[in-house]
């Protein structure tokens, strides 16, 4: 998925006080190559990218509700951009009412991490918010960080990965072992052609090491999906006037 972090990237940027269906318009061609990668790569044992893949899938399609709730889903496995879709969709009242105080504790909870991107979203938010909405966000935060924060929702998907890694290679192991090969990495495999997508559709780059222990690691697959996020991003036009709690 070559595409990726730049379409996603494209959309954190044009999220500034924007909806986020203004990232889509003016990122056409990336957000249809990047749909499409989505829909072609295998999520099993990743439930924070079943999240992630199947809600962009929806709200590319308009269905905000039931993007919501695959997002919702991500969210609880830390996926950090299902979160800040969360709050985009609270501040611009797609499939919810809107809510910029329930807008601004999400984008916090996925700004915990520090992606510029995100952080510079949620200031944003922040600087509109008045003084009572502030202290309703602050509360809120609290809230939904202990289900959605990083110390309870990394360890589920730590759990999601070690079960899934055991699941996928039984299963592969007893039912499909000739479509497996053992690389001379440890702990590397080349992922079976039969590997089950989001929409059943043919694997990406099947037969590639898809079964790369960065992929299975949950230190590794923590450090790739953050690097999608840490690199420098210049944003011009912000002002803040009070720094968040969280």
């Amino acid at each position: 998925m070559k595409s990726t972090s730049r379409w996603l990237l494209g959309l954190a940027l044009c999220a500034l006080a924007q909806s986020a269906a203004m990232a889509a318009d003016k990122n056409d061609e990336i957000s249809a190559e990047t749909l499409a990668a989505m829909q072609r790569s295998s999520t099993i044992g990743h439930p924070d990218e079943q999240g992630e893949y199947a809600g962009m899938a929806k709200y590319a399609r308009g269905d905000y509700v039931g993007a919501m709730k695959d997002f919702m889903y991500g969210a609880r496995y830390g996926d950090k951009l299902s979160q800040l879709s969360i709050g985009l969709m609270y501040l611009n009242g797609e499939g919810v009412q809107k809510d910029p105080v329930t807008a601004f504790a999400w984008v916090a909870i996925a700004a915990e991490r520090k992606y510029p991107q995100f952080l510079a979203t949620r200031d944003q938010i922040w600087t509109n918010l008045d003084a009572g909405q502030r202290e309703q966000a602050k509360a809120l935060v609290e809230q939904l960080y202990a289900q959605y924060g990083d110390v309870y929702a990394k360890p589920r998907m730590e759990r999601a990965l070690r079960y899934g890694l055991q699941d996928l290679t039984g299963r592969t192991m007893g039912y499909q072992a000739a479509s497996i090969v053992r690389t001379t990495a440890p702990e590397t495999y080349r992922l079976p052609c039969a590997a089950p997508t989001i929409d059943n559709a043919p694997v990406e780059g099947c037969g590639q090491e898809h079964f790369a222990k960065a992929r299975w690691s949950p230190n590794d697959y923590f450090r790739a999906r953050d690097g999608v996020w840490t690199g420098t991003v210049t944003v011009g036009g912000m002002e803040t006037d009070t720094t968040p709690a969280r």
